[in-house]
């Protein structure tokens, strides 16, 4: 009797582990199965969001029909950047830069020239000439001689007598074309180097301008 209990148990002992082996195969092939499913479901939601997001994007267009405000480049010609001449004192509209030698400011008029001014009285100075350059930014001095930059050209002036100014030379095609304004995050006409030299920026309204920085 106690063989036939040890066998019996024995053999329901196996059949419950195959059972459960058997529970857990088909438990695994469900999650697996299950697991295969969501894969596909995630991928063809995302697909589908994708699909949406670009079927429902779309670019928001200009206002007035593109036209917005800039900077649209002023032009001169070569020939008449290059003349460079002494004139009358004459008011300040946009100063720069400013380099003082003794009694005398050189004050820059952006893009335009450079004013000469007697500063012996402080408290009234006078402009005694103005010197055209077209096209500057900016000056350097050394040892009296101004140097300006002349459009593409670098210019060189002996300033060691304020009231007789004279050029000394002048270097061709040393500095870069202004191929942007000088200000950042604004939208501009862009540059045609075929139309003459930018010597300035006009801020206007312009239609739908390709050119940004």
């Amino acid at each position: 009797m106690g063989d036939f209990f040890r066998r019996f148990s024995e053999k329901v002992l196996f059949v419950y582990n195959l059972f459960q082996k058997k529970r857990i195969f088909c438990l695994v092939y469900r999650l697996n199965d299950l697991k295969m499913r969501l894969k596909k479901h995630t991928v063809m939601v995302f697909g589908l969001i994708m699909i949406l997001n670009i079927s429902c994007y779309q670019e928001e267009e200009p206002e007035n029909g593109g036209r917005v405000m800039g900077y649209k480049p002023v032009y001169a010609s070569y020939e008449t950047i290059a003349k460079v001449s002494f004139m009358d004192g004459r008011p300040m509209k946009s100063p720069g830069k400013i380099y003082v030698m003794g009694s005398y400011l050189f004050v820059v008029e952006q893009n335009s020239g450079i004013h000469v001014i007697n500063n012996q009285d402080q408290r009234n100075p006078k402009p005694e000439k103005f010197i055209n350059i077209p096209g500057i930014v900016d000056l350097a001095v050394k040892n009296r001689v101004l140097y300006a930059d002349n459009g593409p050209d670098l210019v060189a002036i002996d300033i060691s007598n304020p009231s007789d100014l004279k050029i000394l030379k002048r270097l061709e095609k040393v500095l870069p074309y202004p191929e942007y304004p000088p200000y950042e995050n604004v939208k501009f006409e862009c540059v045609d180097p075929a139309k003459g030299y930018v010597i300035g920026w006009d801020y206007v309204e312009l239609d739908n301008p390709k050119c940004f920085r």
